[in-house]
């Protein structure tokens, strides 16, 4: 029996809006038989031996996440199909990513597979030596399944989980593009569409703010988690993260622009205490119908149309981010399943892993409303038939796939850069002026460069 240790709309499609959505998927990045028991195909069973580590037990880490929420149903049919048992902990990102470092430091090989965060480890985890390469893994026949078709990842999962060695270091969970949420009723009586520009964004969070009853716009303002949202200001300013010979790019004036109007935004129409808001915050506000528009992770919409949850179940819009100055993107965080350089039981964890992934459990994530990084699953007949999510969601997750770009910079302490510019939001938040927060965390950003990428 699985072990844990610790946890932390409308859905219908018209045949017009089914025949977008599966024209659509050909760009994309999920339960055909979404309830039913996952059985090897013919081709699995012929190549396979899904029983070889029978009596083994894996330890796995996962970071709180819908994915997370949808994939642990089914963990007792993973323990049935291969005789192994899990012993799995959920907790929340930040201390997950802190124990992660301490296990993997003290080199305990305590952990054998973990739901890494490629936007944070990626470098870090590689240059350290953690991240187990999956490349021969998924060459062995006796370890991946024909069906299993690598080719369907797409292509900016792959670069995501892709080393400048060539290695594979994980198998791709969900790529995540930041979208925009809005509460459509109250947009619909004043005969708006969604924002297409930071100022039409604004002037909208202005007609409807109107506290306490009604706050204009959340995003997240808590240091660290706020360096995510972050990205997809900067970007539209046309400000980069470092220079090409890899110094800190920050002391710009679209840095300093980014800052006057992210820190602005939250100061004029956010919640009180906005400053400790991370995305769980902001989605506990939107749900509650405080927030007219709300920025985010697109696969934490999945608990805005769960009525069991949510108050405004049919009432959200979703839409691409809006453009600045140098256009329009949409910062993307790819998550994945690692296994552990460190663990006793790598070919063991890898089939967890690859069982994970697999095209079935994809399915079975984007019909529980969450986005995948399978090509395949998005035209499926299911998807369409007994899509969770209102068509809007699918369109705003693939036209943002389009625009995406990787939405942290690609260097060995994420965090600690997460921390300079997350620390200088809140302090720009709370008042301080945008050019003085920027001179610091450049310096601090400069210094850290110089240390670790040596």
């Amino acid at each position: 029996m699985t072990a844990q240790r610790k946890r932390a709309g409308s859905g219908t499609m018209t045949r017009r809006e089914a025949i977008r959505l599966g024209t659509a998927a050909a760009v994309g990045a999920a339960a055909g038989a979404a309830m039913a028991p996952f059985a090897p195909s013919p081709v699995q069973a012929e190549s396979v031996n899904w029983q070889r580590y029978k009596g083994t037990t894996l330890s796995l880490l996962f970071y709180k996440h819908p994915w997370v929420d949808e994939i642990e149903k089914y963990f007792p049919e993973f323990e049935s199909l291969t005789g192994m048992k899990l012993q799995h902990e959920v907790i929340p990102e930040v201390q997950g990513r802190e124990k992660l470092v301490v296990q993997m430091t003290s080199g305990a090989g305590d952990i054998d597979a973990w739901h890494a965060s490629m936007h944070v480890e990626k470098r870090r985890f590689w240059k350290s030596g953690w991240f187990q390469p999956v490349n021969a893994y998924l060459q062995d026949k006796t370890l991946t399944a024909e069906d299993y078709a690598w080719n369907d990842i797409t292509k900016g999962a792959v670069d995501a989980v892709t080393q400048p060695d060539k290695t594979i270091s994980a198998l791709p969970t969900f790529p995540d593009p930041f979208v925009m949420f809005y509460r459509k009723d109250l947009f619909d009586q004043k005969g708006w569409g969604p924002p297409k520009t930071l100022d039409e964004l604004e002037d909208r969070a202005k007609a409807l703010h109107n506290p306490p009853s009604t706050y204009g716009f959340v995003m997240r303002g808590l240091k660290n988690a706020n360096a995510t949202p972050w990205a997809f200001v900067l970007f539209a300013m046309g400000g980069k993260y470092l220079t090409p010979d890899r110094k800190s790019a920050m002391n710009t004036p679209e840095w300093i622009k980014t800052m006057d109007w992210y820190a602005g935004m939250l100061r004029k129409y956010a919640p009180p205490g906005v400053v400790n808001f991370n995305w769980y915050e902001c989605s506990a506000a939107f749900i509650q119908g405080q927030v007219g528009m709300y920025i985010d992770g697109v696969n934490f919409a999945n608990q805005f149309e769960d009525p069991t949850k949510s108050k405004i179940v049919g009432k959200v819009g979703y839409a691409p981010l809006p453009s600045g100055p140098a256009g329009r993107f949409a910062p993307t965080f790819t998550n994945a399943m690692a296994v552990s350089a460190q663990s006793k039981h790598k070919e063991a964890a890898y089939l967890f892993s690859e069982w994970a992934t697999s095209k079935k459990n994809c399915n079975r994530e984007l019909l529980g409303g969450v986005g995948v990084g399978r090509a395949s699953t998005w035209g499926l007949p299911e998807v369409k038939a007994k899509a969770k999510m209102p068509i809007g969601w699918y369109q705003a997750y693939q036209e943002s796939l389009k625009i995406s770009r990787p939405g942290l910079p690609e260097i060995v302490d994420v965090t600690q850069y997460r921390d300079i510019i997350g620390v200088a939001i809140q302090k720009a938040i709370e008042g301080a002026k945008s050019a003085d927060v920027i001179a610091d965390a450049n310096k601090q950003f400069q210094e850290m460069l110089d240390k670790t990428e040596k």
